[in-house]
């Protein structure tokens, strides 16, 4: 199959946002372009609904015959994913922070390294969804919407989810745009935290050869028609089902 401009599109969670403008060629590139919140993370059942929704929409596009998918694994929300009339091309990484470490290497040896690192991106700032002095605004707005005037069901919460992040550490900031802006509130937030905060270097290299068509089946997973993403191993992260 030959792959041109005109039937390849691009589906990405918008945590990729600042990194696909950088190391893209833009709307030019792609037949079609989609873009999916990256608070759908929080729900993987959500998640692989809207996937499989944006993937429908996309091939009534009869021009389009390969669909890239910007995401890893992110919690399992991938799985069970198939396209009925396109390849479907995913990078073999468990989540975005992989991705823009250029594989799972990396990420993996950190971990090992030191448990408690929480990662933060330049998306994922942007969301102000990370620990830091804006977490907690945002998370009383999110419950307030839900539960309306119960504020002790509300101040539950979020000290719910204060805790939740008690056993980190150790704040690492993974960038491939030099984004010092998001690089600096990193650094705020690993202040407010009590934690360490750590610069980790990104490689674009997994994220740039999903755009520009290196696909070793090595690093991408390459799904037919008809076929549906399952999870495997540590290593290989996904495979086809059967």
């Amino acid at each position: 199959m030959s792959h041109t401009a005109t039937n390849i599109a691009l589906l990405s969670c918008d945590v990729f946002q600042d990194e696909i403008e950088a190391y893209s060629e833009g709307s030019k590139q792609f037949a079609e372009i989609e873009t999916l919140e990256m608070g759908l993370h929080d729900n993987p059942d959500r998640l692989r609904s809207e996937i499989t929704a944006a993937i429908s929409r996309i091939e009534s596009n009869p021009e389009v015959e390969t669909i890239l998918l910007a995401y890893g694994l992110c919690g399992n929300g991938l799985t069970g994913i198939e396209a009925n009339r396109c390849t479907l091309v995913i990078p073999r990484a468990h989540d975005c922070i992989s991705i823009l470490l250029g594989g799972m290497a990396p990420h993996r040896d950190q971990l090992l390294k030191n448990p408690g690192t929480y990662f933060y991106s330049p998306g994922w700032i942007r969301g102000k969804r990370v620990p830091g002095p804006d977490r907690e605004k945002h998370i009383r707005t999110l419950y307030a919407e839900r539960f309306e005037d119960d504020e002790e069901m509300i101040d539950e919460l979020v000290d719910a989810d204060r805790d939740a992040f008690r056993h980190y550490n150790c704040a690492a900031y993974v960038d491939i745009t030099n984004n010092q802006t998001a690089e600096s509130y990193c650094k705020s937030c690993a202040q407010h935290q009590g934690w360490t905060y750590k610069r980790m270097n990104g490689n674009p290299a997994m994220l740039q050869d999903l755009l520009s068509g290196n696909w070793d089946p090595s690093r991408y997973l390459h799904v037919p028609p008809g076929k549906r993403i399952v999870a495997g191993d540590s290593d290989e992260v996904f495979q086809i089902e059967g």
